[in-house]
């Protein structure tokens, strides 16, 4: 548990939204002077690891770091919606949680800890933005945007054959109604053309994001090891010399479950990865 107070707080964004925040603040006698910023996943995966989040952010705190948790634009309690949101505008406000952490007394550097796409979306901020972070901790990382997107168009195709409905349609054309008509509605969630578009001009970037700092590629999953695209990309970074760690922990994917609200083998595995590294 967090040994220090949880403040909630608004904080300008991408465009000037203003962000929800959640600060949780270590007992200041076991303050290590570091920052972690927590990228949340996409859509409905946001809502269901929302518990485990919580939670994993309140074990960092216990163990010395300043973790802040925020809603992207358009999502959760921030300013916004899906309608005019893009890649882009979330890696902008990640910037900004950074530099809200980073302006915290006592706080040197700043760290990132993503689930999902939030874990790609810190990859990319890494890469591009932030060559000075100390660490990055991504759990079950999306390394292929595109197909991403893609597979959340799928949920549209499970909610009809659910619903028993007798035109059934195909993620092709969904995509040719985002082309055509602008956006689509998949599980009540918009999908425009201008977001489908960036997730796919992302592609498969973070594939080849080469880690400069310590970090923590964490799978998650039922099987007894990690995706074939975890596998490959674990290859990759180990022919490019990267310092990327890789652990899988057996565990049900708590983004994908509205009844998992543990998940102490990824919380666990982290708060001693950091201790690790830190001491």
């Amino acid at each position: 548990m967090s040994e220090g107070p949880e403040n909630i707080f608004f904080f300008p964004g991408s465009r000037g939204r203003r962000l929800l925040g959640v600060l949780f603040s270590p007992d200041p006698q076991r303050a290590r002077g570091t920052g972690i910023v927590y990228c949340h996943p996409f859509a409905e995966e946001q809502n269901m690891s929302h518990a485990v989040a919580v939670k994993a952010c309140r074990a960092l705190s216990g163990a010395g770091y300043l973790v802040l948790r925020f809603d992207l634009g358009g999502c959760g309690d921030s300013e916004g919606t899906l309608d005019d949101m893009e890649v882009p505008s979330w890696l902008e406000d990640v910037r900004s949680a950074v530099e809200v952490v980073g302006r915290e007394p006592g706080v040197s550097s700043v760290g990132l800890l993503g689930l999902r796409m939030g874990a790609g979306l810190a990859m990319l901020q890494a890469a591009h933005h932030a060559p000075d972070v100390p660490f990055l901790i991504l759990w079950e990382p999306v390394l292929d945007f595109t197909r991403h997107i893609r597979q959340f168009l799928r949920r549209s195709l499970v909610s009809q054959i659910v619903a028993n409905a007798t035109e059934k349609t195909s993620v092709e054309h969904l995509e040719r109604q985002i082309s055509e008509l602008g956006r689509v509605d998949v599980i009540g969630y918009p999908v425009t053309r201008g977001l489908f578009e960036s997730f796919c001009a992302v592609g498969t970037e973070p594939m080849n994001v080469k880690p400069h700092c310590p970090a923590l590629v964490l799978s998650i999953s039922q099987m007894d090891k990690p995706s074939s695209h975890l596998l490959a990309y674990r290859d990759l970074q180990r022919s490019a010399g990267s310092p990327a760690e890789f652990d899988h922990v057996q565990a049900e994917p708590f983004w994908d479950r509205y009844w998992r609200w543990e998940c102490p083998e990824a919380i666990d595995r982290t708060v001693q990865w950091l201790k690790d590294k830190n001491g």
